[in-house]
């Protein structure tokens, strides 16, 4: 009897253990993964800046326009050369530079929980996806900011060379998420002047859970 008692004690020790063991691994990783969601959102939009400041830099001084695309249906990050200003040619286009987009991040639009704009010099519009005309991505949706040599940046145009194209900056959303959740506690946000081609990033502050402040 002493020896089965003592077993028994032995056994509901152990299983306490493993039991604080499972929550301390179980905190680690809600830790690590909250972490990862604000790691990737600030990742990928610095990723973003970074693409924007070498498209405007290669316009102005190699005096031509530089193509930045934001593929949603590829999911990827596009810089592109769009060759000669003089007699632009749709097959003048190359692709200079692409990088995957993380799957923990949604781009684009405000999420439902953003009360307030990053404030800007000016008022700049939030970028939206529309179906691509450019033969390298025709038909696919996406974000194009087209970085002219003048510093200007300007829109997609009318045709596949970007005829009649007007100067419009961009407000862009960087958030994580995950499919349970709808209200993101992450969100960053990218603003483009349309007349300089400077770009910003901003961090959003909260209050309760909605995003009604920003900050650089």
């Amino acid at each position: 009897m002493k020896n089965a008692s003592s077993q028994a004690g032995v056994s509901v020790i152990e299983l306490i253990l493993v039991i604080v063991v499972l929550a301390i691994l179980c905190t680690i990783s809600v830790v690590s993964f909250m972490n990862s969601r604000k790691y990737s959102a600030d990742d990928q939009a610095k990723k973003i800046i970074d693409v924007f400041d070498e498209a405007r830099q290669k316009a102005l001084n190699q005096r031509k326009t530089f193509r930045v695309e934001i593929n949603k249906t590829r999911n990827e990050l596009v810089l592109i050369d769009e060759g000669s200003d003089i007699s632009p040619t749709a097959g003048d286009d190359v692709i200079l530079k692409r990088f995957p987009i993380s799957g923990q991040v949604v781009i684009g639009a405000a999420p439902s929980n953003v009360s307030g704009a990053p404030v800007a010099t000016s008022p700049i519009p939030v970028a939206t996806y529309a179906s691509s005309s450019y033969p390298l991505s025709s038909g696919e949706q996406k974000i194009t900011l087209r970085f002219r040599r003048n510093g200007q940046v300007v829109d997609v145009g009318s045709d596949n060379i970007g005829t009649g194209s007007m100067v419009n900056g961009a407000t862009i959303y960087v958030y994580s998420t995950t499919p349970s959740v709808t209200s993101p506690d992450v969100i960053r946000a990218i603003t483009v002047l349309g007349t300089t081609g400077d770009s910003s990033l901003y961090k959003c502050k909260f209050s309760g859970a909605t995003c009604t402040n920003w900050s650089r």
